[in-house]
């Protein structure tokens, strides 16, 4: 039904109080901490069913375009509009999958618990050492079904928010790494999030002077490697606006860190959204707001605000980062019988999750819904 001139006046008004206010709210921010307040406001309008104003769901309040074009014109249009755009759009596209996989989800996180409860029986309590066990149980195939595990492009389910059922299925890649860390490191009680990144392709940019003892299998055919290139160069500035790679940003004892467990390489973190490899040389350029547009959970303890802030102190020094993994080592080496026992107790968890993602399938099949 079309608006009175009335009503569309009440709108207007409505309008210029909501951007009147987010100016407020975003005066004292730099320009990144503006973005990134913004971005959370429109997460939070997608999460909720009615616009608050003032604290209180009010008849006359604005519909949630209008209230995402408020956001927008508090930022002066410094962002443009095609992200908060994506951004609106993207949010919550995970929850469908969740509702599809809620059997799968119970088997996971039961998954998630046993390992925790390994972890406990090992002693390793902090997050980075947890990490350090991660990417062991991951690469050797304790989180898949058949205990084995590939880095591989091809055959992925592509699930938003359920990348990680690719590893219990024997393969992945960097984005089901990190989403799987993440939730480990949630559930043993720990900050962390997950953080998208471009990292240099050209030879000898970046390099790891040093690993620990961790097989890690790549099953990538010539014919997928070249696909993955040609996909690079077609989407060259989408790769450099949104990046290529996915790591862990994790708190540990007020330092903020990041954790690459596809190349087993820890970061520094430094200024302008730069984290420097600590075993080994390069630098590696951070994207807190890209990752936001593309997953909206990414980021559920809001470290992506610690991080924007600047100022961090360096989080460890390279004979740090040496000991802790070779420590881990050396605890793993003494319990393998405890890790084997852990992987018989969930191996029917795995085999469940298996078996369901054959039957409903993935982001680019028919869902096959019960």
């Amino acid at each position: 039904m079309k608006k009175s001139k009335k009503e569309l006046k009440d709108v207007e008004h409505l309008l210029e109080e909501r951007v009147a206010e987010y100016k407020k709210e975003f005066k004292c921010l730099t320009e990144e901490q503006k973005l990134l307040a913004a971005y959370r406001k429109i997460i939070e309008l997608r999460k909720s069913e009615n616009t608050i104003i003032d604290g209180e769901n009010k008849a006359e309040s604005l519909n949630e375009s209008n209230e995402l074009l408020a956001i927008v014109r508090a930022l002066d249009f410094n962002c443009g509009f095609l992200k908060p755009l994506m951004l609106y759009a993207f949010c919550n596209r995970a929850e469908k999958y969740k509702v599809l996989y809620k059997e799968s989800l119970v088997s996971y996180y039961k998954v998630l618990e046993n390992y925790k409860l390994l972890a406990r029986e090992l002693n390793i309590d902090n997050s980075f050492d947890l990490s350090h066990l991660f990417s062991y149980l991951l690469w050797n195939g304790y989180y898949s079904v058949n205990k084995t595990h590939s880095y591989k492009l091809s055959e992925r389910l592509l699930l938003p928010g359920l990348h990680s059922f690719d590893v219990i299925k024997g393969k992945g890649v960097c984005l089901a790494y990190a989403e799987l860390l993440h939730n480990y490191l949630t559930v043993c009680g720990k900050n962390s999030s997950i953080l998208n990144c471009k990292l240099p392709t050209e030879t000898n940019i970046i390099s790891c002077d040093y690993r620990p003892q961790i097989e890690r299998n790549t099953n990538n055919n010539v014919s997928s490697e070249s696909i993955n290139k040609m996909l690079e160069l077609l989407f060259k500035r989408v790769i450099n606006n949104f990046g290529n790679h996915a790591v862990n940003l994790i708190e540990e004892n007020d330092r903020l860190f990041g954790y690459d467990v596809t190349n087993l390489f820890v970061l520094n973190i430094g200024e302008k959204n730069r984290a420097s490899i600590i075993n080994g040389k390069g630098i590696i350029e951070l994207k807190p707001l890209e990752t936001l547009i593309l997953n909206s959970n990414a980021d559920p303890n809001k470290l992506y605000e610690l991080l924007v802030a600047g100022n961090l102190e360096q989080a460890f020094t390279r004979k740090e980062v040496i000991f802790s993994f070779e420590n881990i080592m050396e605890i793993i080496a003494n319990s393998i019988s405890l890790l084997d026992d852990a992987y018989d107790n969930i191996h029917s968890e795995l085999e469940f999750i298996d078996k369901q993602t054959n039957e409903i399938g993935g982001a680019f099949r028919k869902l096959n819904k019960k």
